[in-house]
């Protein structure tokens, strides 16, 4: 779905709903450090703006002391061969990850020949083997280290692709996702499908995508987003969003597994492609669907291990084991 700065104004003018109070408050605490952020990337370094950031993570770690202690408990339970010390490293570092979206998007926006320059990429021709079989590629990620600009670092190297990002109607913060919309369409994206909108009741999104692949284009996704398709992820079932093998197996669309980590300086970034998920289809549309995510879910976890300091999503790993709970509980009765 095309989309401009006109049509977006216009969806935070006329469009938005209305949210509740504290989402409302959360959302002008967003937008005060996306815009300050802007502002200051004019006269402030890098470097000082990443450790303001840092810092903010770490006087959440230590405002929160009872949901730090939660946090250290569910990474001790998916990471039980971690010792203490490194699990609580691990959680210092990941209460600044949710901001991390500003950060990357306005580092790129302000330095971009600095932040390419720097950017080391493993397995390219992984991608490049995937496209030369002109059935489409669905390019799956985690909401790991700079994810938020990975479609501007592929436009840049000559690789486009669409993502699927959640409709601002579809979040509680609708304006702050416009505003980093708008800003990670400026700093690189593919010019004829920036976007597809997902959660939005009067967009198909699933034809969308299933047309787009059958063009013999690329989509990426992140696929550590909850859903009803129960794999192990992290030694315990988890239900997980299936799309990504029903795509596969509509239109033969390689999967690739990629993914982009922070480095120890500001601008040091590594870019890892995989090699394509391989797989036989049976004709069995369940079993193939299961046999498919099972892989998908491997590639997640294994990426995440390389940098577990580096997922926004550990926040969400106990919800989606629950709903895998519950989910075995009714198919059971």
């Amino acid at each position: 779905m095309l989309w401009d700065r006109a049509e977006l104004e216009k969806l935070n003018i006329h469009e938005i709903k209305k949210t509740n109070l504290f989402f409302r408050l959360v959302e002008i605490f967003l937008l005060s450090l996306f815009y300050g952020t802007k502002m200051a990337s004019r006269i402030l370094s890098p470097e000082l703006i990443t450790r303001f950031y840092d810092l903010v993570g770490k006087v959440i770690f230590y405002l929160r002391p009872g949901s730090s202690k939660r946090l250290i408990q569910k990474l001790t339970d998916a990471l039980p061969e971690k010792d203490p010390q490194e699990i609580r490293k691990i959680a210092l570092k990941l209460n600044g990850t949710f901001l991390s979206g500003i950060v990357d998007l306005v580092l790129l926006w302000r330095h971009t020949d600095r932040y390419m320059s720097q950017l080391s990429i493993e397995g390219l021709e992984n991608l490049r083997e995937a496209d030369a079989r002109g059935k489409g590629v669905l390019l799956i990620t985690t909401h790991l280290g700079p994810f938020a600009v990975l479609h501007a670092v592929l436009a840049r190297l000559g690789y486009p692709y669409t993502p699927i990002m959640w409709h601002p109607n579809a979040t509680p913060a609708p304006r702050y996702v416009i505003a980093l919309g708008l800003l990670a369409k400026e700093v690189g994206c593919d010019p004829q499908y920036p976007i597809f909108w997902a959660g939005e009741p009067t967009i198909d999104t699933v034809k969308e995508v299933r047309d787009h692949l059958e063009r013999g284009k690329r989509v990426g996704l992140t696929v550590d987003v909850p859903g009803k398709r129960i794999v192990e992820f992290f030694g315990r079932p988890a239900a997980l969003a299936d799309g990504t093998a029903h795509w596969a197996i509509d239109t033969g669309a390689a999967i690739i597994p990629f993914y982009h980590l922070w480095g120890k300086e500001v601008f040091d970034r590594k870019l890892v492609f995989e090699e394509p998920l391989r797989y036989e289809l049976t004709g069995d549309r369940k079993a193939d669907v299961l046999a498919i995510m099972q892989q998908v879910a491997e590639a997640a976890e294994r990426q995440i291990r390389v940098a577990p300091e580096q997922w926004f999503s550990w926040f969400g790993l106990w919800t989606w084991w629950e709903k895998a709970r519950e989910i075995m509980e009714k198919e059971g009765s």
